[in-house]
């Protein structure tokens, strides 16, 4: 059978559950990656020189992991003790505020507030959806599984850019978030009426594959496994975060983009490049084991962060950055399934949680770095992208030293 074939079986084994997950994670990156390329030139208008706005980039960044990382720590443990979809019904009331404070923001704190809202949504969502997909899945299947999940996410972020920098750049800035606050309130309410519909409750709530066997006596206890699995998120966090605003700087001064060209290059750098990815990706995991996967992810694309400065024009940023987000998200998969494996289903809630947590907190800290190593090295791009290749190599130590289960 071939690998589409395999993935159409599997998506048919998981069911109509598994689907409806999958649709509201499509429009819920949808709708925030439409206003991607229209917050910096909003922040553009609202605070004029570089200085200001590459530094408002990363405080940004900060604030929405700060909230996302705070949250979360609750948010994992309501995902264990409640009906999970419940949690993500929950969280769904609360994503339409993001866009309101975008869509009649007067100035660059009301932006600001929205990265706070979002944040809270994120830190109650995330948690209780990775816990309900590990729950439908098959340990033999689970990466492949989460490769088909992650397209969700992902494919809305190919579509999402470059629709909400056409729309910016032809209508204006401020029509993007009103149609992400549209699909931002439809959301619970497909997600509510197809629910009825599939008469699922929260006390029915259970995975429809069999369970996996009981933790045995030589397996990582989970405080040390935990530990070193949240290092390496933290790591990994930290070499993201510091990218984030650096890489929007460069489209924006250095290759003087407009809101169409850098959404392209994001649609085509980072979401069709990570899309690829994820099937390919998922069955590596499944059939040689998500360790080495992702250790060979990491000696592979970390390198790659040095060349991408010496880029004199959009395609060819675009370039380097999709082989190396093809490289670096073959992984993607590979980690969830690989976080279901070694923590179990009771503890699923707070594996992903706090795992997730410490990406986040991270990302608290990396965008600040990337915002002060541009002001600080400018007109010299190098150093900052060479910086963010540090956490990423850190990261690897804390992924070999855990252990298999």
């Amino acid at each position: 059978m071939s690998l589409i074939g395999r993935a159409k079986a599997l998506v048919y084994e998981l069911g109509s559950l598994f689907l409806l997950l999958w649709v509201i994670m499509f429009a819920i990156f949808f709708a925030d990656t439409l206003c991607g390329p229209v917050i910096p030139y909003m922040l553009k208008e609202f605070l004029i020189e570089e200085t200001m706005v590459v530094a408002m980039l990363g405080y940004l960044q900060s604030v929405f992991n700060l909230v996302n990382t705070i949250i979360k720590v609750p948010g994992s443990i309501l995902a264990d003790k409640i009906a999970r979809i419940s949690m993500v019904l929950f969280s769904l009331c609360i994503f339409p505020i993001n866009f309101l404070l975008i869509l009649f923001a007067a100035n660059s704190l009301w932006i600001l507030s929205s990265f706070f809202f979002l944040g809270v949504f994120i830190g109650f969502f995330m948690p209780a959806i990775n816990a309900l997909v590990a729950d439908l899945t098959r340990k033999e299947t689970r990466a492949t599984a989460f490769a088909i999940f992650n397209l969700s996410w992902i494919t809305s972020q190919i579509a999402g850019p470059t629709i909400g920098g056409y729309l910016a750049d032809n209508l204006s800035l401020r029509f993007p978030p009103l149609l992400a606050l549209i699909i931002s309130i439809i959301c619970p309410l497909i997600f509510l009426v197809r629910l009825r519909s599939l008469k699922i409750s929260g006390k029915k709530e259970k995975p429809k594959v069999l369970l996996e066997k009981p933790k045995e006596e030589n397996e990582a206890p989970f405080g040390i496994t935990i530990a070193l699995l949240c290092a390496a998120e933290f790591f990994s966090g930290l070499g993201n975060g510091i990218l984030m605003p650096i890489t929007t700087a460069f489209l924006m001064y250095a290759l003087g983009t407009s809101p169409t060209e850098m959404g392209l290059a994001f649609s085509i750098g980072w979401g069709l490049a990570t899309a690829l990815a994820q099937i390919p990706g998922g069955r590596l995991a499944d059939k040689f084991g998500a360790k080495k996967v992702i250790v060979g992810c990491l000696m592979g694309a970390t390198p790659l962060f040095l060349i991408q400065p010496l880029s004199t024009n959009v395609l060819q940023f675009s370039l380097i950055l999709g082989i190396i987000c093809f490289i670096g998200n073959l992984s993607t998969p590979a980690f969830s399934a690989w976080i279901a494996n070694l923590i179990g289903r009771e503890r699923r809630g707070k594996g992903y949680g706090l795992t997730s947590a410490a990406w986040s907190t991270g990302a608290i800290i990396g965008p600040i770095i990337g915002s002060l190593t541009w002001t600080m090295f400018k007109p010299n791009h190098f150093p900052p992208f060479a910086i963010s290749a540090v956490p990423f190599l850190i990261e690897l130590t804390f992924i070999l030293l855990i252990r298999n289960s």
